[in-house]
């Protein structure tokens, strides 16, 4: 499992790398357009869970119907 999410950061950084280069490069022969969002961004652009650790495990508690004694 940990072997599978290594794999799966590295082809993400590489993938990262390689649109952040080639924005660059369409930026330099501006020539046309390019995207304005970087990769990243566009893959990472859901809302941010700003609960605690409690209150998520309260949550999922609660949603299960689980009684915690």
């Amino acid at each position: 499992m940990v072997a599978r999410l290594l794999a799966d950061m590295e082809t993400l950084t590489y993938r990262v790398y390689t649109t952040d280069t080639l924005q660059q490069i369409a930026k330099a022969q501006q020539g046309g357009s390019y995207l304005s969002k970087r990769y990243a961004d566009l893959i990472d652009s859901g809302p941010r869970d700003t609960r605690t650790g409690d209150e998520i495990a309260a949550d999922v508690i609660a949603r299960c119907g689980l009684v915690v004694t």
